[in-house]
């Protein structure tokens, strides 16, 4: 079964090495929109590139463009007393590929992702830890989603121009 399965070309979900194609072995990270001179979505996935071998000193390289990041907490429900009792995470981000000349390779995308967490009124210090953590996961979660999508654009190019 387990030679039948890996033959298929079957895989377990996140067993994917996130290894990117040759021709992404160079990728520039910039990130539009962001007071921040490091924002955290940028450090992460310079983080992520790195971690899979990918070069961002070559000025000829493409350049993955980070823009449009959000955070957006709304009231998920409330107690009997009125008080609010869980929130929901929303967080969007919008991204694309281009070369060093401006020319667009992959189209503009956006990742939306949303998670939720229990207000424990009585335990304030916690629940903001929790939500700090949560909005780490959250990014880093945008970033493995932006990756499988630049493997996606191996395959395309693989195969030719669309």
């Amino acid at each position: 079964l387990t030679l039948t399965l890996g033959g298929c070309g079957f895989h377990l979900r996140g067993s994917d090495t996130g290894a990117l194609p040759l021709s992404l072995a160079h990728v520039r990270v910039v990130m539009t929109g962001s007071r921040l001179a490091y924002p955290p979505l940028l450090v992460e996935m310079e983080n992520a590139l790195k971690a899979r071998g990918v070069q961002d000193n070559d000025a000829r390289a493409p350049v993955l463009n980070l823009e449009s990041e959000s955070y957006d907490v709304q009231v998920l429900g409330v107690d009997t007393t009125g008080k609010v009792s869980s929130y929901l995470i929303n967080y969007k981000v919008g991204f694309y590929l281009g070369d060093a000349t401006g020319q667009v390779l992959l189209a503009h995308q956006t990742v939306k992702l949303q998670r939720e967490y229990t207000f424990d009124r009585l335990n304030v210090l916690a629940t903001e830890k929790e939500q700090n953590f949560l909005n780490t996961e959250v990014r880093r979660d945008a970033v493995r989603q932006i990756l499988r999508r630049l493997a996606v654009y191996r395959r395309n190019a693989l195969l030719g121009p669309p």
